[in-house]
């Protein structure tokens, strides 16, 4: 639909606009880890109804630098400069569940919605995956077009999405039976999706299957080396799964590690199904890859935990091939209720939906020090050489005065070499384990940092 404003007409209208649709932030200072952080409202809870089957459900990075969000039957963007909140696009009826865009939007400006056809995703019913055309013009979406669906019932829909690297669509469904797994059925999978919609021919079927056997998997991920996760609602026991294609995960037969089936049924699926990397229970929803040093202790998969114990958001920080869980972190576990989704903006903030059902709204996470570096002609002049790193790291720099500080911070975000002098031009990482660091050198006008790899 087109927009019911067009903020390019008049200054008058612009600036009514803004007036009308800027948020103001309440911000309070916190800690995550080690870090120093502000926590303020992007999208308070004004801006959606109120009650227990409204406000926002799916956060997604913009590739216009916004932030996209679902709201029931609109997709909005905040806009993090000016702080404004528009509407892209109203539907007549359904619930919007889930949005991605073409990785390569410029030449291809597709995007994707996932839409129950329900009232809210929880009523039961179908659920349908759209592709839409971008109107730059207008920043309005128009020309939906039907790519398939699957029926759910109850609040069990899965519907998360996201654009792979392999430039295939990926989406999560919900409640896989046996017995219904025909050619084209649709349920308690993820599928793999070419952009036109059509089957990829290296699909593992002649369908839309990628893997199968899932509960309610309510977030996907991929991360750098193209390895893909879903957080998964269990029935006991809540699931963190890597997706490897044409693999079963165990459910109605497994739930986690507990097999629900009798002795000859337990005995069978041992050997075909993929066990979860992490089995607990802490009810997950979205969740995303924190690729970014602003906030070290972030570096992972951030999920969101929408239990009625308040367990805020969950960090995985992965092995240096990401298919293995190092250590599991909670943060904002009481302040924030059920946390519904969040995103990783790509400067270093990032956003998470709080108080899900209950005056939900937008909050954004941000490193005041690392955000308000702005200006980067006061930078140190700094290359790192080998990287990834084996025995030894090289630091070649210019403009160093000697009064700045190096620091080498781990991917949990400890300080693992600090040296206040800036002699140094050769650090002995021998004893560093594999993984990814962040080099950091700053002084009283700056912070200039290089992330770099250690694998032995």
């Amino acid at each position: 639909m087109m927009k019911s404003i067009n903020l390019r007409f008049a200054f008058v209208l612009i600036l009514f606009f803004y007036c009308a649709n800027t948020i103001k932030a309440q911000t309070v200072t916190d800690t995550i880890g080690n870090t120093i952080v502000e926590i303020s409202v992007a999208v308070d809870t004004n801006h959606f109804t109120g009650g227990y089957t409204s406000g926002p459900w799916d956060l997604n990075w913009g590739p216009d630098q916004k932030l996209w969000y679902t709201n029931e039957n609109r997709l909005c963007t905040y806009d993090p400069v000016t702080q404004i909140v528009d509407t892209i696009l109203e539907i007549n009826s359904g619930f919007i569940i889930s949005v991605t865009t073409h990785d390569d939007f410029q030449n291809n400006p597709f995007v994707y919605l996932v839409i129950d056809t329900n009232y809210y995703y929880g009523a039961g019913g179908l659920i349908k995956l759209f592709k839409y055309d971008y109107d730059l013009s207008t920043d309005s979406l128009y020309n939906p077009q039907f790519i398939l669906q699957w029926n759910h019932g109850g609040e069990h829909s899965g519907g998360r999405i996201i654009y792979g690297s392999d430039d295939k669509l990926y989406v999560s469904t919900a409640e896989y039976y046996r017995q219904n797994d025909t050619l084209f059925n649709n349920s308690g999978k993820v599928l793999r999706i070419n952009p036109d919609g059509t089957v990829p021919v290296d699909n593992p079927r002649g369908d839309y299957t990628f893997s199968y056997g899932h509960r309610n998997p309510q977030g996907i991920v991929q991360v750098p080396n193209g390895n893909i996760f879903v957080s998964e609602y269990g029935s006991s026991w809540d699931e963190l799964n890597l997706i490897q294609a044409n693999r079963y995960y165990g459910w109605m037969i497994y739930d986690g590690v507990t097999c629900l089936g009798n002795t000859d049924s337990c005995n069978y699926y041992d050997t075909i199904a993929v066990f979860p990397l992490d089995a607990a229970r802490n009810p997950p929803s979205g969740i995303d890859f924190y690729n970014n040093f602003a906030i070290p202790e972030f570096y992972g998969l951030v999920q969101a935990v929408t239990g009625a114990i308040a367990q805020g958001l969950i960090v995985y920080t992965m092995n240096s091939t990401y298919d293995s869980v190092v250590t599991k972190s909670y943060y904002l576990t009481q302040e924030y209720g059920r946390v519904r989704d969040v995103c990783a903006a790509s400067d270093g903030s990032v956003y998470f939906i709080a108080h899900d059902r209950n005056r939900a709204d937008i909050h954004v996470i941000r490193n005041p020090l690392f955000n308000s570096i702005g200006d980067r002609s006061n930078e140190i002049n700094i290359s790192i050489f080998p990287n990834p790193a084996n025995d030894e790291l090289h630091i070649l720099k210019k403009g160093v005065n000697g009064k700045e500080t190096i620091q080498i911070i781990n991917f949990t975000g400890l300080i693992v070499y600090d040296n206040k002098n800036m002699h140094d031009d050769v650090i002995d990482v021998r004893n560093f384990s594999n993984g990814v660091y962040l080099l950091k050198i700053f002084n009283q006008n700056s912070i200039t940092t290089k992330k770099f790899l250690v694998e032995h």
